[in-house]
């Protein structure tokens, strides 16, 4: 069994190298198969050399990935889920998170244990859950996201979820498979921040077993400013929202909200773990 993590990334060179050392630490007390999938999102500074610099001193297996233009988060994790079923097994699992090291890599060890032990489809790190905590955001963002929080519970419910928009989680590779075998290239329409809240609305269909572990969110370590255009977001969400309500029957999603862009491959030398 490996554990892959999704890492989108765009300008995040200056994110990469603690991010990094924290996965190394990981990798040495969980003694887990950890490997690497970074999607550069046509980043403009060194996000995929220093990856590249940092797998291969760290001694931890990477592979890149690299859109020629930036396309956006949707993207970004449609790319690294089709990478991760390209490359992996059954039994293996995805975990995908941010690049900007605000989301602790540590908190892997507890998610991936429960869902092993309650044979659970989805984990997600959650910030409304006892324990839970969340230092460095703004009040307004924290205000917007406990309001999307909500307005989904109440209004498009999926069991086992109070955390709808956060991305940092944990797919048996199993449910992802069934997934894009129902959705195909429709499964991520929305090119935004808005495709987390999406995706799992889709899953739906498949009633997944989803649980949430707390999750403390360290947004005072983020070296960057945040890439969220939060106008755009709340009302992609809003729209999400809505055509989850009106739509009657669980089919896939045809409406594509971005244009297909091509991405390029790059080959990479993936450092063996030492």
């Amino acid at each position: 069994m490996s554990l892959f993590v999704l890492l989108p990334a765009y300008n995040e060179s200056e994110s990469i190298r603690p991010l990094f050392q924290r996965f190394q630490t990981l990798q040495q007390i969980s003694k887990m198969d950890i490997q690497l999938i970074l999607v550069d999102d046509g980043s403009s500074d060194r996000t995929a050399e220093t990856a590249i610099e940092e797998s291969q001193t760290l001694g931890i297996s990477l592979r890149l990935v690299q859109h020629p233009k930036n396309a956006g988060l949707g993207q970004a994790i449609k790319t690294g889920f089709t990478t991760f079923l390209d490359i992996s097994q059954e039994g293996d699992f995805l975990a995908a998170m941010d690049c900007d090291d605000t989301q602790p890599p540590e908190l892997l060890i507890k998610m991936y244990e429960t869902v092993i032990a309650g044979g659970y489809d989805i984990a997600i790190a959650s910030r409304y859950r006892k324990g839970s905590k969340v230092i460095g955001l703004s009040k307004f963002r924290e205000f917007m996201s406990y309001g999307a929080s909500w307005l989904f519970r109440i209004a498009a419910r999926v069991p086992g979820v109070r955390d709808y928009t956060c991305g940092y989680r944990l797919y048996n590779r199993t449910f992802l498979s069934k997934l894009d075998m129902y959705y195909g290239d429709n499964l991520f329409t929305e090119s935004g921040f808005a495709c987390m809240i999406d995706l799992l609305l889709k899953a739906k269909v498949f009633k997944p077993r989803i649980v949430e572990i707390p999750m403390v969110l360290r947004y005072d370590q983020k070296p960057t400013a945040s890439k969220m255009k939060v106008l755009k977001t709340i009302v992609r969400t809003l729209k999400v929202l809505l055509k989850n309500l009106s739509s009657t029957t669980a089919t896939p999603n045809l409406d594509l909200t971005f244009n297909e862009r091509q991405t390029t491959r790059i080959p990479l030398k993936i450092a063996n773990r030492k």
